[in-house]
């Protein structure tokens, strides 16, 4: 038991040395562990900027269903039909219109679950409207990658069943003829291109690309002649074509043209931005102009045995097709080498022949008429009248059925294996100029000439160079190689700025059906029990499960596709109607995949889709100045408040300055660690949150001078220092628990049904009220005990009481 007391001590040493450790700034701890220097405060973007987003809420499709259904309503009661049916529509109908009613509160919430679960506590989501639209614009503190804001935030998770339709027909082509005609016919009345595409863009047959530079060589075909046209806010339409990618059952990747119609807008006038070069030929041309000491030269099937290409052969020869290199130079240059083609040296031969085909042979013309043995005799018959003197030219020329009587019969130089077996057997029998014996292949009976012996041709290469001179050519050339991969070579270019709504009059493959994310109820994660990959199972309301049901009677051997925000994620054949109202989602590579897109269809799905209508980067709100004014009214209050708490309590103003110090030191360590320890979240620190710690600052004295003000009363009653101590926190303690237990529970109201504002004011509030108590309680009482072991409680005044008043 002696040692008990020494080992909490000694604890006690090795948490405040931790926490001291924590709190101090990194730039202070270089030795420290990186595990303990990777505790870092974490600012909202009031305090240290970041990015703000302005996303539009499209309504289209839920006023799209409530027309629909106000239309069948109207239908059902002219018909005078009021069963299960007409009430079913009206129950909907009601909530869809309460849906619209708050779908801005809706969203706001999802968004801000969604980006919170990037590791932002802090985040400032306003509603704002522009006329008859509806925004929300949501604040991305510096602490985030816009981009993964950008992709996190507004993505759109809409659950989608779609039945195949891949034959176009006149039908379709009208269809699609007729809404892109309806909807230039509304934008000319007002509406807005930008608008109607964010709304359209999502379905299946319809691209918009929002506004965008295009080179003139990138411009789809049909777009042409929009190139020397000036904006005036005049939308055109136009038939042209876009080519897509496709993957075949190889994996292949090919290009597709596919036909439509573009609604487009010149939104700015021709202007030039730098273009970054890919091309090695081009780009070695503008680094020649613009770079001393440089050189470019173009090869094309240049033999590498060459004297010249003595230096750069060895290198090119290790190359691959399309790999650029340095080249370092006897003579101390070097060169940017980028290989178009390499043919390695292979082994050539020449010779020629008289061909004698038959009827039936292969490749014979169909006038021929002689038989096989006619052919033969012919043949033999040739071979005499070369052996007779006869030239061979001649005899080719006029008697050969191959198309190469028109040269002699000359077959020029080819490598082993190009021509048939027996025909390379029988030429390489042969001496230099001899001619063989009739020899039959498949094509008749040949009169060969061994015209060239087998020699080994020299390997050629076609390639762009680009030579280095100057003093150290070799690094210059490296870093010429490192801009041209980074894609630091830009040209000077004009650009066209469009905004263009594609149609497409091809089908996409798919069409939609009734089924989608209305009748959706939950997502899980599950093993496939044959193969043990993870699926997600859908369940889908009891309409829903009926209507999956039917969708798979009528689609049993072909394919149904899943479509989940707009991208297909499955399409597997149905084998057999399917009832029970589930469904599997297949094709995730993990289960972390198939984990996340439950995830999203359980808690990220939003009633309307929302487009990015604006995006800015800004400056801290208040930024620096803001954090360095909070911090110098945080330490201008702490030091007013131990000046009075000194000037009135004197040494218990000392201890309750000390106590204040520790809770300042863990109040530091808390906002840098993550929350309950072991999470990868944090506070995240705001104006409105350094209001609450200025605030909990002050609150963190009352437990204290409830404590002095009784204690000072037992005092002067005449009770022993040690006796008056724990009176005094007895008495203080019901005062002090009820103060802050309501403080804490406002604190919990505020988090709970406040916005991320007001949540970061109750989160630093609640925290600090909650340290107050344990300093205050804890802390104090220890150093008040020990200062009873010393001499000081025989000097009154000390604790701000005269000897008159004992």
């Amino acid at each position: 038991m002696s040692n008990r007391p020494q080992r909490w001590v000694i604890l006690t040493g090795i948490i405040a040395t931790t926490m001291i450790v924590i709190a101090l700034p990194n730039q202070w701890k270089p030795w420290a562990p990186k595990f303990i220097r990777e505790f870092d405060f974490h600012f909202g973007l009031d305090l240290a900027g970041g990015t703000q987003l302005d996303f539009r809420i499209s309504e289209d499709e839920l006023r799209q269903q409530i027309t629909m259904m106000d239309d069948e309503i109207a239908l059902l009661e002219q018909q005078g039909l009021a069963g299960d049916r007409l009430f079913s529509i009206r129950t909907q109908q009601q909530a869809a219109l309460e849906q619209q009613k708050n779908i801005v509160e809706a969203i706001r919430t999802v968004l801000e679950r969604r980006i919170n679960a990037l590791g932002v506590s802090e985040t400032t989501i306003t509603p704002s409207y522009v006329g008859d639209e509806k925004h929300l614009l949501v604040e991305c503190p510096g602490v985030v990658n816009t981009q993964v804001c950008i992709d996190t935030v507004g993505k759109t998770i809409q659950l989608e069943f779609k039945e195949e339709f891949t034959e176009p027909t006149k039908e379709f082509e009208a269809e699609v003829r007729s809404r892109a005609n309806n909807i230039l016919t509304q934008m000319k009345k007002g509406d807005d291109l930008q608008k109607i595409g964010q709304d359209l863009g999502d379905e299946l047959g319809i691209a918009f690309r929002p506004e965008r530079p295009y080179f003139k060589d990138e411009l789809p075909k049909g777009l042409e002649s929009l190139w020397n046209k000036k904006p005036g806010g005049r939308i055109e339409k136009i038939e042209g074509e876009i080519v897509v990618q496709q993957q075949n059952q190889d994996g292949e990747i090919s290009e597709k043209p596919v036909p439509g119609i573009f609604l487009v807008e010149i939104t700015k006038p021709k202007s030039q931005i730098g273009r970054t070069i890919n091309e090695a030929s081009t780009a070695f041309d503008i680094l020649e102009n613009r770079e001393p000491h440089l050189q470019h030269g173009s090869y094309t099937n240049v033999s590498l045995n060459a004297p010249e290409m003595l230096s750069i052969a060895p290198l090119i020869r290790e190359m691959q097709p399309g790999e650029m290199k340095v080249v370092p130079k006897p003579d101390g240059t070097a060169a940017l080498v980028y290989l178009r083609s390499y043919n390695p040296p292979r082994e050539e031969m020449a010779a020629s022949h008289v061909l004698i085909a038959y009827k039936g042979a292969s490749a014979a013309d169909p006038s021929i008429k002689r038989t096989k043995d006619e052919a033969l005799a012919r043949a033999q018959e040739l071979k005499k009248q070369l052996d007779a003197g006869a030239r061979f030219e001649d005899i080719a020329r006029k008697h050969s059925d191959g198309p190469s009587a028109l040269d002699n019969g000359n077959l020029g130089t080819f490598g082993r294996g190009t021509m048939a077996p027996v025909f390379e057997k029988a030429l390489l029998a042969l001496q230099l100029g001899e001619i063989s014996q009739p020899v039959e292949t498949q094509f008749g009976f040949h009169l060969i000439r061994f015209d060239q012996l087998p020699s080994l041709t020299p390997d050629v290469a076609s390639f762009e160079e680009l030579s280095v001179g100057g003093t150290d050519a070799q690094n210059q050339a490296q870093s010429f190689l490192s801009r041209l991969q980074s894609g630091q070579i830009t040209q000077q270019q004009e650009v066209i700025y469009l905004r263009t709504l594609f149609f497409s009059l091809l089908p996409t493959g798919w069409k939609d059906t009734p089924l989608d994310g209305k009748h959706f109820r939950a997502a899980t994660v599950t093993l496939d029990s044959i193969t043990s990959i993870p699926v997600v199972q859908i369940m889908f309301d009891d309409e829903g499960g009926k209507i999956f049901q039917e969708l798979t009677r009528r689609n049993v051997g072909k394919r149904i596709a899943i479509f989940v925000g707009g991208e297909l994620v499955s399409a597997p054949v149905v084998q057999q109607e399917i009832s029970g109202g589930t469904a599997i989602i297949t094709g995730n590579n993990s289960f972390d995949d198939a984990r996340r897109l439950a995830q999203d269809l359980n808690t990220g799905a939003i009633p309307a889709p929302i487009h990015l209508s604006g995006q800015r980067t800004v400056e801290a709100t208040l930024g620096a100045q803001a954090l360095r004014t909070s911090l110098q009214a945080a330490i201008l209050g702490s030091i007013a408040l131990i000046l009075y708490l000194l000037a009135v309590y004197r040494f218990l103003g000392l201890i309750a300055s000390a106590a204040l110090l520790i809770y300042a030191v863990l109040f530091w360590v808390l906002l840098k660690l993550p929350l309950f320890f072991f999470s990868s979240q944090y506070i995240v620190l705001t104006l409105a949150g350094m209001a609450g710690i200025i605030l909990s600052i002050g609150m963190a004295v009352d437990a204290n001078v409830l404590v002095f003000e009784r204690f000072k009363e037992e005092l002067r009653k005449g009770k022993l220092f040690k006796t008056a101590i724990e009176v005094a926190f007895d008495r203080a303690w019901p005062s002090i628990r009820d103060s802050n237990i309501s403080t804490i529970l406002t604190c919990i109201i505020l988090f709970v049904i406040g916005t991320s504002i007001v949540r970061g004011f109750a989160v630093t509030l609640g925290i600090g009220v909650m340290i107050s108590m344990f300093t205050a309680i804890t802390i104090t009482r220890w150093m008040l005990r020990y200062v009873a072991t010393t001499d000081l409680p025989n000097r009154p005044w000390l604790f701000g009481i005269e000897k008159k008043e004992l």
